[in-house]
């Protein structure tokens, strides 16, 4: 009876404008729908303000590729193959991209398929806010709180997830647990974003600085390891990213 009364509400009532509307009045939330070409069909807006535009209907028909940077575009492109590829939803994506300044920033993305009345992929549509760090201090464990603090701070000092553990009082397991509950990404995931921000930082205020110096100052073990997760975190390369801010 439930699944069937739900079907019925649902085939009488869902309009996309609706939901267009409600995100309207969410105000630190954007959010997009995209067809199978990743053109966007819709958005509210938050989304197209945050961009410079004024109306919805300049954005539409537009591909990533036409509005954002090149290292954020083509980290959303490959999340949207992703999701059109396999129908998987992919939520609390917790990750650093390069804001419209060129600065890196958290932001927290949450994506899944859009499908048609066959149930076959049809688009792609999300959410995004900006990972607020504060609200997720105040809101941990008092423990994790203090770990992830110290990371934010001085990735370039970590030692290992048992001694983060052994400093706020719990197994190595049940400290990754509550850590991943907390920020929806284990010691390890979230030590290597903190480090790609903080490199991000020295490449623009040390330019004198060679790439390897920065490498190791951070905590990688040499410049090709460095370069491998700069640019998968960031879409570019240290040098690159570099040239360009």
């Amino acid at each position: 009876m439930p699944k069937s009364l739900k079907a019925e509400f649902f085939a009488k009532s869902v309009n996309c404008e609706d939901f267009i509307e409600l995100f309207n009045h969410l105000g630190h939330i954007s959010f997009f729908i995209k067809n199978a070409r990743f053109q966007i069909v819709t958005a509210n807006r938050n989304f197209f303000a945050r961009l410079g535009f004024d109306e919805e209907s300049k954005i539409i028909g537009k591909e990533d590729h036409e509005l954002f940077p090149k290292p954020l575009a083509t980290k959303f492109r490959k999340d949207d193959e992703r999701v059109l590829a396999t129908g998987t939803t992919m939520p609390q994506m917790v990750e650093l991209f390069l804001n419209r300044h060129g600065l890196p920033d958290w932001f927290m993305t949450n994506k899944m398929p859009v499908r048609d009345s066959t149930g076959q992929t049809i688009g792609i549509m999300g959410t995004v806010e900006r990972y607020n760090q504060e609200k997720a201090l105040k809101s941990a464990d008092p423990e994790i709180a203090k770990a992830v603090e110290k990371l934010l701070s001085h990735p370039e000092n970590f030692s290992s997830v048992t001694e983060l553990a052994r400093e706020a009082g719990m197994s190595r397991r049940h400290f990754n647990r509550r850590f991943k509950d907390e920020t929806s990404l284990t010691p390890i995931q979230f030590l290597g974003r903190c480090r790609i921000q903080l490199a991000c930082q020295l490449l623009r205020s040390e330019r004198e600085k060679a790439i390897s110096d920065i490498a190791l100052e951070i905590g990688f073990c040499d410049q090709s390891a460095f370069t491998t997760q700069f640019r998968e975190r960031m879409g570019t390369t240290p040098f690159k990213y570099r040239q360009a801010y």
